[in-house]
């Protein structure tokens, strides 16, 4: 049995990504394999998608996810998790009509007692206004009247504080983050570009946390490049994030040294260059250019006329006091956005990596 577990733990985000659900079910049912239901809890907790995205999560049996909601390191948006939680609770009820508004008073009370013992485990003071009003709002009728009146107040008095006490979700990557273009979720995939993580990669860094320091912000700063470099020359690694006028995208690049010097161009294999369509589902729409190696002598051009340069020709180049940013596929892999973009704001980003 124990060469079995071994194999099992060795590979198991493979297992956890073929059927999450299957796995979880075996796992805490056999205490044989408490070192892999260990493991498998860690590997969901650092990658939620797995099980929360999965196809078969509506099938996942309460007390599991019970276990997996009581975990202080889930690594995932407390709206989310609000979301996903309806969601199952809606799908043990296959007669119950897909939309909210047509719900009768019993349909209610019914969800009521699915959800009850789950709710508890939710930090509802860690779900921000707009997803409290979008959706936690239409639901309201599920959580305690005095519950609800607490959340308004601390949303409509930012310095009051929690009349009930939640434990706090500890997000295992982020420490914070202060963005009017993107959030948690787009600053957690930046975070595995940077460390070079994806579904097949079993380096772990479940102990790294970063710091997103907002550094630069169009609308805040200005324009100019003399503005940027200002704020962003001396600041070492950074991540450059701009939004497209009139659409969802967000483009931009990771730099993982620094924008000093004048005319220079700076050699790196770690930095990218990325664009994105979907802020809700960011893995999914998005598009990550890593530099090619054999023109890493030219990953980064720093230059005190120009703002945010990546690649020789350029990949994506900010020029000085100008909207439009310049996208020409040279040095980095094609992240589909090519010719001229106008960009409506965007920010800079000092990235700190805490051990």
């Amino acid at each position: 049995m124990d060469h079995i577990q071994e194999f099992l733990i060795k590979y198991c985000h493979d297992f956890l990504k073929q059927d999450s659900v299957k796995m979880l079910h075996v796992v805490t049912r056999h205490e044989a394999f408490s070192e892999l239901k260990k493991v498998s809890l860690e590997t969901i907790c650092e990658n939620p998608d797995l099980l929360f995205g999965s196809d078969k999560f509506f099938s996942l049996e309460e007390d599991v996810l019970t276990m997996i909601l009581k975990c202080g390191n889930l690594n995932m948006d407390e709206g989310i998790i609000w979301d996903r939680l309806i969601k199952w609770g809606i799908a043990q009820h296959p007669k119950f009509k897909s939309d909210v508004t047509k719900f009768t008073n019993e349909d209610f009370e019914t969800l009521k007692k699915t959800l009850h013992e789950l709710l508890q485990f939710v930090r509802f003071h860690q779900i921000d206004k707009e997803q409290f009003i979008t959706k936690v709002w239409p639901f309201r009728r599920l959580l305690p009247d005095n519950l609800i009146e607490d959340i308004l107040r601390c949303h409509l008095v930012p310095s009051a504080a929690p009349l009930y006490i939640f434990l706090i979700r500890n997000w295992s990557t982020i420490y914070s983050i202060d963005s009017v273009l993107m959030n948690k979720e787009i600053a957690k995939l930046f975070i595995k570009w940077i460390d070079k993580k994806s579904g097949d990669n079993k380096k772990r860094s479940k102990n790294n946390r970063y710091e997103f320091n907002l550094l630069f912000q169009r609308s805040r700063d200005g324009l100019t490049s003399q503005a940027f470099h200002q704020k962003c020359d001396n600041k070492g690694a950074t991540i450059i994030v701009g939004k497209v006028s009139n659409s969802n995208r967000l483009v931009g690049g990771y730099n993982p040294l620094d924008w000093n010097g004048n005319g220079q161009y700076k050699d790196t294999t770690d930095s990218f260059i990325f664009s994105l369509d979907n802020l809700n589902d960011p893995q999914q729409s998005s598009k990550i250019g890593r530099v090619n190696h054999n023109h890493s002598t030219n990953a980064i051009y720093c230059h005190n006329g120009y703002g945010p340069t990546f690649g020789g020709g350029h990949d994506l180049y900010a020029p000085n006091n100008n909207n439009y940013w310049q996208f020409n596929t040279n040095s980095y892999a094609n992240i589909n956005v090519s010719g001229s973009v106008s960009i409506s704001d965007y920010e800079a980003f000092q990235i700190v990596k805490k051990n």
